[in-house]
């Protein structure tokens, strides 16, 4: 859908914050700010529901969103939480099938949504983003192998601490910082599968042994003290 002037530059500037897109040209950033559309979600929204067909895949340009799985039963199972800059919902794009889990906005949210109609031109005009979604469909795979290793083979210590080294990680990634910043030790325990008393007991410990140091309602992770200890164990 055509955009108006006005809302296609403030579509293009904000694409430009995505280091996908940031060494775009302006003519490539034009068009591909006529594909997508700008959406805001209030906190609590579900932006993508499990087991619904899916036509669009989402980049988030602000705020964070939850990654679950629901039961009948209503019991939740958190499977991740997305900062931004990030995308999802891709994978019923390529193989068509309904969605594998809900995504709900757990802050104010900001994305653009792309159809997948338009997914072709799209790479087609930033090749990176298809690299970008093959490593991310990677880098989920491997994470599920993963978390299935942990809950199999390791208690809850270890389980906290790779979940602490995953997100500072990212963190690290994205912005230069392993800081785990708006993730409640509640939140923390439903990614590791452990209750909020016991991750908050890890946390601590975590702490006293310079792993980690708690900043108001920041976690700085030290990477290579907690990788050390996950290697250790």
């Amino acid at each position: 859908m055509e955009q108006t002037t006005a809302l296609r530059d403030a579509s293009v500037a904000k694409l430009r914050s995505i280091p996908m897109f940031s060494d775009m040209s302006g003519g490539d950033l034009d068009t591909f700010a006529d594909m997508v559309q700008l959406r805001r979600y209030p906190k609590g929204a579900f932006i993508v529901n499990q087991n619904e067909m899916g036509s669009s895949m989402y980049l988030l340009v602000s705020g964070r969103v939850k990654v679950s799985l629901a039961s009948p039963d209503g019991k939740e199972l958190a499977l991740n939480y997305l900062e931004a800059p990030a995308h999802f919902g891709e994978m019923s794009l390529v193989d068509a099938e309904p969605r594998s889990a809900d995504v709900i906005a757990v802050s104010e949210v900001e994305l653009f949504s792309l159809d997948a109609k338009d997914l072709s031109a799209a790479i087609q005009i930033n090749p990176r983003l298809a690299l970008s979604l093959i490593a991310t469909l990677s880098r989920r795979v491997r994470h599920t192998i993963a978390r299935l290793e942990d809950m199999a083979f390791h208690d809850a210590s270890h389980r906290v601490m790779r979940v602490l080294l995953n997100v500072a990680t990212a963190s690290y990634e994205a912005r230069g910082v392993p800081v785990i910043q708006g993730l409640t030790h509640y939140e923390i325990a439903t990614l590791a599968g452990t209750s909020r008393e016991t991750a908050s007991r890890i946390i601590s410990n975590l702490a006293k042994d310079g792993a980690l140091a708690t900043k108001g309602r920041k976690i700085v992770v030290d990477l290579i003290k907690l990788r050390e200890r996950l290697e250790g164990e």
